[in-house]
């Protein structure tokens, strides 16, 4: 069954969906694990990342997008009622090797703003439908909306780890205070003892020229302590090729003029990433002994 690993910031333009994509395609392509990139962000950014416009109108009339498994109209057409019944039929496929290994989207769309604007009985609805598609994939990332909405509680929900991408600036703080509450929040209310763990914070367009900024990770590093929060020590490096990457849909790793640093960066997370996945278990498994 997948590992599933939420990446969620509350605050937007922090290069979460850049992560998750890029994270994403390393796994499936250089590592050979099948991958399946959920975008769970009305703004479809992830969607956009990897589909132009043609392949995605095609997608959403013949197959559909996430907006359509989880939201419920008023009435259904007989393609929403096979893709309801399939959910397979609204996955779509970014590469596939010759050894059937796949790196999947389950695309976005503006309409899944419906979920945030009538919350009532979804906080489970990704998780079940997960359920479904779990055990086709090694890795699901979700790349969750920059909002403290049922769309957070769902991801939260259905993942088992919480990456969280960010940019070193004076906003980041607050932003940081703010995702701990939501996270506590959500442990103290949920039904029941879902407890999902925290990775740690990946900092994401870095400079590396800026005295404020470095201030500023100073600051994240200090509060990061304070919460027991892990810090890794791989980020992601600002650079003017992640808007080539975007425009030509390929990983950063593929894209071409980018430096070497920054095409190693995906590679170098991804890396610590699962160190951090085995550290967690091996804790949990320790603790569970000493009961």
């Amino acid at each position: 069954m997948a590992t599933t690993v939420a990446l969620l910031n509350m605050k937007g333009g922090v290069g979460k969906t850049t992560l998750a994509v890029n994270l994403a395609w390393h796994l499936y392509l250089n590592e050979q694990k099948n991958v399946l990139l959920v975008d769970l962000d009305p703004q479809f950014n992830a969607t956009q990342y990897v589909m132009d416009y043609q392949a995605f109108q095609k997608q959403r009339k013949t197959g559909g997008t996430i907006a359509d498994l989880l939201v419920d109209p008023p009435t259904l057409d007989l393609r929403l009622k096979k893709v309801k019944k399939n959910p397979r039929l609204a996955l779509h496929t970014i590469e596939k090797s010759v050894d059937g290994k796949r790196f999947d989207l389950l695309p976005a769309e503006l309409n899944l703003a419906w979920v945030v604007k009538n919350p009532a009985q979804m906080d489970y609805r990704l998780e079940k439908l997960l359920v479904t598609l779990r055990n086709d994939y090694d890795y699901v990332f979700i790349d969750c909306a920059p909002t403290d909405s049922v769309l957070t509680t769902m991801a939260l929900t259905a993942s088992d780890y919480l990456l969280i991408p960010m940019r070193p600036d004076r906003f980041s703080i607050l932003g940081f205070a703010n995702l701990n509450e939501t996270i506590k929040i959500f442990r103290n209310n949920c039904p029941d003892p879902h407890s999902v763990q925290v990775l740690g914070i990946v900092f994401t367009q870095v400079t590396g020229t800026s005295t404020v900024e470095q201030e500023a990770m100073n600051d994240i590093r200090t509060a990061a302590e304070k919460e027991g929060t892990y810090l890794f020590t791989s980020s992601l490096k600002y650079s003017n090729s992640f808007s080539r990457s975007v425009k030509d849909q390929t990983p950063i790793f593929g894209t071409g003029y980018a430096q070497y640093r920054t095409r190693r960066a995906p590679a170098k997370i991804a890396e610590e990433v699962k160190l951090r996945i085995a550290a967690l278990t091996a804790n949990a498994g320790a603790a569970k002994g000493k009961k």
